[in-house]
């Protein structure tokens, strides 16, 4: 990875991280991520309507922004539902740690192999993920036991991950394919297509939650707001480091936010700290370094 992309990555990271702890903190994840998606579309319709006429709708265009709006949409909802029934340092890294469904996307549509370091990396990543549920290293409820991953928040986070993969590489088909000059243009391109990505992930989770408005309790509004100020930053960094550096590793990068989502969960949120958790994160970091210097 270029360390252009690394940085943009891991910015993207910290904002990601940032919402989604306001998510489980707030009370109802749901409530909170819908109108973090509304607040979002609000404040920044302006910047839409100033761009609007200033890109080149395709139907390659406009058929990449649906489809992947909708997998965003669906991982929304998904990963809110995995917050109401478990843990954010287990959930979260559940839904974020599955890079080898995104290679074996990219292995079947492009070719693409990642190098041995790479690869080593992506492995390390999901089985620090997979040690994570563990409170201690032993067989029982609170070691290994299959109650810890057969249960609602783990069935809605591996749904949330399987919808992460199919964006990320619809967003890096997109990227690569939309222009790359003149700069202005290819910033527009790309900033719009994060914009109306998030506004058909909204339509996606009002319709999911339609019938279930009364049962969720309102959303804390100024958690709301700077979440949604951040959800087309943390996006588009991430569209932007698809333009030039391979899907595999940036989105197993992007799983540094795994990393400080689990920490600051664990010491803030939770307030249980655990060897195997730490271990897990450790590994996390681990293979996290080695996407790095792929």
């Amino acid at each position: 990875m270029s360390l252009t992309a690394i940085l943009l990555v891991f910015f993207s990271a910290l904002c990601h991280s940032a919402w989604n702890l306001l998510a489980k903190s707030s009370g109802g994840p749901i409530a909170f991520m819908r109108q973090a998606l509304r607040y979002s579309a609000l404040c920044y319709a302006p910047l839409f309507l100033v761009l609007l006429f200033l890109v080149e709708y395709s139907l390659f265009y406009v058929t990449c922004i649906l489809t992947s709006g909708l997998a965003v949409g669906l991982y929304l909802y998904c990963l809110s539902k995995a917050y109401e029934h478990g843990q954010v340092s287990v959930a979260y890294p559940i839904a974020r740690s599955f890079p080898i469904l995104v290679v074996t996307w990219v292995l079947f549509l492009w070719g693409v192999k990642p190098t041995t370091v790479g690869f080593s990396g992506i492995l390390l990543i999901v089985g620090g993920c997979f040690i994570l549920p563990m409170s201690r290293f032993r067989l029982g409820p609170d070691g290994f036991s299959p109650a810890n991953y057969l249960n609602r928040s783990c069935f809605w986070a591996l749904l949330a991950a399987l919808a992460t993969s199919v964006f990320s590489v619809i967003d890096k088909y997109a990227a690569v394919n939309m222009p790359t000059a003149p700069a202005d243009l290819a910033i527009f391109s790309r900033v719009n297509y994060v914009y109306l990505q998030n506004l058909v992930a909204l339509i996606v989770m009002e319709i999911c939650t339609l019938r279930q408005k009364q049962a969720y309790p309102k959303a804390h509004r100024p958690r709301a707001l700077f979440a949604g100020l951040i959800f087309l930053i943390s996006y588009s960094l991430i569209i932007l480091a698809l333009t030039t550096d391979p899907v595999a590793y940036v989105v197993s990068f992007r799983q540094i936010s795994i990393l400080i989502t689990a920490l600051v969960s664990m010491f803030w949120l939770e307030r249980i700290i655990s060897l195997p958790r730490i271990v897990g994160v450790g590994l996390i970091f681990i293979g996290v370094v080695l996407i790095g210097l792929a």
